[in-house]
């Protein structure tokens, strides 16, 4: 069967032409933990330092037999994960629970060390945790063993339970717990509705985002879509957001998880504050399952909203944390995007993508480029846009290219995330004033 595709005309939303600068109470959350893998590496400290410094963590696949693919290269969880994992968990969770279960189990204990919090701390009983996954909520492992013997063993089941469920589980947490899929944007969605929380209840939320999509169907169906680069030979070079030799994003394994809580309680016990998030904003473009709206309308009303629902003039954001994925349409939408909403300034605003250097984790990418985009405005770092070789005439901004940049007086930033099917979401961060 043929689903046919259909494109609405999008006609420009009167909101790209204002902010509603209404006095409002700002509403602040402050974001106290990280835990994160990535292809480079397995905590929040090797990742960051991998990141200033602009390190690639692509390579050739090797976890599966990518011979008979066009794409044979990924951005894979390091070997060293899976080392610890024997020590980590026991040998009963390891044997129920799938790779993504226990990369957000793994990340969220550090993101609570992280934060300082003990779970005896008052405002601990009300936690909730919400993860983001595009594609992973069961994984290709479990759905292929799923015989009619399998199905009979009372653990399969087990396999089966959301990531967020088995967090809630092993820390006694009693709040609202869920999985949100957005395809891409997964992530920057989860980290949205776990500010809603901490919001509506001043309780804590746990927010994950996490995908293991790294896998032979996955790879030979986005090849289909001419969506992945093909650039095998050389690995590190392929993932160039906005360069003008761009093929293709580059599919990676990862998960991050970050510990939000009332700015009042961070501030009361002391916390070391990573940033806070002053609001956000989650719209649909309604235009195309696997493209974005060529001019970029749909990806400038959500950050036009997402600013305006933080009380934020525009002119205060320093750093755009791009969602910039490699791929030709999507960073040519978003640098127009850009322009539409900052117009004179949108030349003179750092925008950079990780993905450069991580690749496209998909449900995790928004968490990740959210904890990112928090240790920027922490420690006045950039991190830059590797690859940036040959200039795109239709991407012109400011892209922090191959090396990452100093900063002083930054104060606040968005971070971007844009999905397959017209999920766009924004989250908007301020530096903590006591930094």
């Amino acid at each position: 069967m043929i689903y046919a595709v259909y494109n609405r005309p999008k006609t420009v939303n009167p909101i790209l032409n204002r902010l509603t600068m209404e006095p409002k109470t700002k509403r602040l959350v402050a974001i106290t933990g990280i835990g994160m893998v990535t292809p480079l590496g397995l905590s929040v400290t090797e990742c960051w330092e991998n990141l200033i410094q602009g390190k690639s963590g692509i390579g050739p696949i090797t976890q599966f037999d990518s011979s008979d693919c066009l794409t044979r290269i990924g951005g894979q969880i390091p070997d060293n994960y899976f080392r610890q994992e024997q020590e980590v968990f026991s040998k009963d969770v390891l044997g129920k629970t799938i790779l993504p279960t226990r990369l957000s189990l793994y990340s969220v204990e550090q993101a609570i060390a992280d934060s300082g919090l003990s779970l005896d701390d008052p405002g601990m009983h009300d936690v909730a945790v919400i993860s983001g996954s595009g594609g992973s909520s069961y994984g290709d492992d479990v759905l292929t063993i799923a015989t009619p013997e399998i199905l009979e063993e009372p653990f399969f089941f087990e396999m089966l339970d959301s990531h967020a469920a088995a967090v809630s589980r092993k820390y006694g947490f009693s709040g609202p717990c869920y999985n949100v899929a957005t395809a891409c944007s997964s992530g920057a969605f989860a980290v949205g509705l776990g500010y809603d929380h901490v919001i509506q209840n001043q309780a804590v939320s746990v927010v994950i985002g996490v995908d293991t999509m790294l896998l032979k169907d996955t790879v030979q169906g986005f090849n289909q879509l001419m969506a992945l680069s093909e650039l095998n030979q050389f690995p590190e070079k392929a993932s160039r957001p906005f360069d003008k030799k761009r093929t293709g994003f580059v599919m990676s394994d990862g998960a991050c998880a970050l510990i939000l809580e009332p700015i009042d309680m961070a501030i009361k016990r002391n916390a070391r504050i990573y940033a806070v998030i002053s609001g956000y904003a989650a719209t649909s473009e309604a235009y195309n399952i696997i493209a974005p709206e060529p001019e970029g309308m749909g990806m400038a009303e959500t950050m036009i909203q997402a600013m305006d629902n933080a009380n934020l003039d525009m002119n205060a954001i320093g750093y755009i944390n791009a969602h910039g994925t490699s791929t030709q349409h999507n960073d040519v939408a978003e640098t127009r995007a850009i322009r539409h909403v900052f117009k004179d300034r949108a030349h003179h605003i750092p925008a950079s993508s990780q993905k450069s250097m991580i690749g496209h984790t998909i449900g995790a990418a928004g968490t990740i480029e959210t904890a990112i985009t928090a240790l920027t405005l922490y420690h006045q770092i950039i991190t830059p846009t590797i690859n940036q070789e040959a200039p795109d005439p239709a991407c012109d901004l400011d892209y922090v290219p191959n090396h990452a940049r100093h900063v002083s007086g930054l104060t606040a930033a968005i971070s971007n995330s844009f999905g397959f099917g017209g999920h766009n979401c924004c989250i908007v961060l301020e530096k903590h004033e006591s930094r």
